[in-house]
Parts: C-alpha cells; structure tokens; sequence
C-alpha cells in the first residue's frame, strides 16, 4: 500500500480532519501524522506566538481547542516534521495549513496549499464577486489584499472552526454578512472547516462554496497511484 505523510501545524492526530478525507480518497493509502506542536506543554507552545503586529496562522491542539502561531516561528518545526514523514518512507507530504511554505525544501513532492488555493480560487473567481471566509479575523485584511492583486475584489470576514458549538454561529454571522454583501461564490479557506459549517453557509447564501478539505483531498487524490 502506498504510504502519504499530513503534517498539521498544530497537534496529531487530525481526528477532526483526516478521517474525512480518506472518506474522499477513492484509492487505498496508508496515512503518517505528525504535528509541530505534538507533546509540547502548553509554555512551550507560547513560544510560538505571533510577535505585535504579525498576523497568526490557526493551528487546532488535542483537545479541540486552538491557538495562533507565528509562521516564521514554525517554519524550522514544519520543516523538521516534513523531513520526519520522508524518513519513514512517505512518497509525498501534504501540508494541513493554508498558509504558504514555499520555505519548505525535500527531495519529494511537499503538497503546498498556499499555492495550490490560490492558484484554483483566483481562476474560479475571476469576474465574479468573491466571497471568503478565514479561520482568524486577524487574517482578513491580509487575505483581501492578496486576492487585490490577483485582481479580485473579495469580500473577507471569518469564522473559528475550533471554537465548539459556537463555529456554527460564527459560520451564521460570516455567511450572513457574505449574502448581504450580495456574493457569487464562497471560499471556505480553512481545512479545518467541516461539513456542518459549510451547511449553515450554504443554507444562508445560497452560492456555489468551495470547500479547503474537499478540494485538498480531491488533488492529494489524483496524486495517490492506481498500483
């Protein structure tokens, strides 16, 4: 059986999140995690913070709750745990973050979601009114003027998918927000976004919605071979 790495910025097993996309994949594979922050304490973790002014990346902990990390910070770590998965003969390692390592260097295919959403959504969006929903509202001015210069005008506003019960609020308030502004289509962007949170979004807009763990699962898909 083919073996695949999925390397999380935050804490392994994605209970939440890889169960769902073996559900996804339509050939067989054997799945390796790892996590940045797998058996650090909780000092140890902080140190991984954002500095004042740096906009965080979400990363999910073991027990369903959530912090910001800095992405410089973790950058030598996600690196580290890229190499670990290579070591035990993954043949490709899938990136579980949004967020853009292109810094990321190995020997085989390091599948890079910073590039590869982009690269979809901006093509799928062109001419039309672009809405997008991030994990941090800390997140949304960055994203707005990312897709500013791949010539989209994208509303953005965001909903914490690590928050409990309360995710599926925040998914209410962000899609209703969406539908006001009057969008064609929405960009669920973070992998940790599940199916209950899209239904609410989609139940309000009443748009097409892009969907970060489908489209994910569908492209590692594609990559897993047929023998």
């Amino acid at each position: 059986m083919h073996r695949i790495g999925m390397s999380t910025i935050g804490q392994s097993p994605r209970v939440d999140l890889v169960p769902y996309m073996k559900e996804v994949f339509t050939k067989p594979v054997e799945v390796l995690e790892k996590g940045c922050l797998d058996n650090l304490s909780r000092e140890e973790i902080a140190s991984f913070a954002p500095e004042a002014g740096e906009v965080g990346i979400v990363a999910r902990l073991s027990d369903g709750s959530s912090t910001l990390l800095s992405h410089v910070k973790i950058l030598p770590k996600m690196q580290q745990v890229v190499n670990d998965l290579l070591g035990q003969g993954c043949e490709f390692v899938v990136v579980l973050c949004g967020a853009d390592w292109s810094a990321i260097q190995a020997p085989r295919l390091v599948v890079n979601p910073g590039k590869v959403f982009p690269a979809i959504i901006s093509s799928l969006a062109a001419g039309r009114r672009l809405g997008i929903i991030k994990p941090s509202a800390g997140q949304v001015e960055k994203e707005r003027e990312r897709y500013l210069q791949m010539g989209i005008d994208a509303v953005v506003t965001s909903a914490n998918p690590y928050g409990g019960a309360a995710r599926l609020e925040a998914a209410r308030e962000a899609a209703n927000y969406l539908k006001a502004q009057d969008v064609d289509m929405v960009w669920m962007t973070c992998v940790g976004m599940d199916a209950a949170m899209r239904g609410v979004v989609e139940d309000v807009v009443g748009k097409p919605i892009v969907f970060a763990r489908t489209m994910l699962s569908r492209v590692i898909d594609e990559l897993i071979p047929t023998n």
